[in-house]
């Protein structure tokens, strides 16, 4: 993959494909880093492009936890919680200490309260509920959400920003 180009990663693409079939699901891995913001807008208007946090839990968590804290609100804010997949990039890291490190985190500090909060069901669709929704997985019981947090998304739930979906009046 060497040398990068920054036009490799643009989402454009998938945008125009998004809309010219809206029967297909289209997760973007890394979230089209680096062009977090063309992606954001993109999934926000394309009820069936999902966030894939591939390279963006591993790559920055650690190594990066304010810009890592800032993506994920970012996303949270435009995307939402049900549009967010995980993803470990198992070729290039062991997903253990990527799933420890996201079930453990938080936004670093009170520079964040401006996004929104990450709960446990936040963590819990993100790290596997969504994909199961997304796939037609069933869910055992016994690792579903409870009925007050929510259910995770899906693409035949959608049809555009959700109303409770803090992009909604931008939308």
């Amino acid at each position: 993959i060497w040398p990068l180009d920054k036009d490799a990663f643009d989402v454009s693409d998938v945008d125009h494909a998004a809309t010219d079939f809206p029967e297909l699901n289209f997760i973007v891995e890394h979230v089209g880093l680096p062009r977090i913001e063309d992606f954001c807008f993109m999934a926000t208007q394309e009820p069936n492009v999902y966030a894939g946090l591939s390279v963006v839990i591993g790559g920055l968590m650690h190594a990066r936890p304010k810009f890592f804290a800032k993506v994920m609100g970012e996303l949270l804010f435009w995307v939402g919680e049900d549009k967010m997949t995980f993803g470990s990039d198992y070729g290039i890291w062991e997903p253990k200490w990527q799933i420890e490190g996201f079930v453990d985190w938080d936004y670093p500090s009170d520079e964040f309260s401006d996004y929104p909060r990450v709960t446990t069901a936040t963590k819990k669709k993100i790290l596997g509920l969504n994909a199961a929704k997304l796939y037609g997985i069933e869910v055992p019981a016994e690792f579903q959400l409870p009925s007050d947090a929510g259910t995770p998304g899906a693409r035949d739930d959608s049809v555009g920003v959700s109303p409770d979906s803090p992009a909604a009046s931008l939308a």
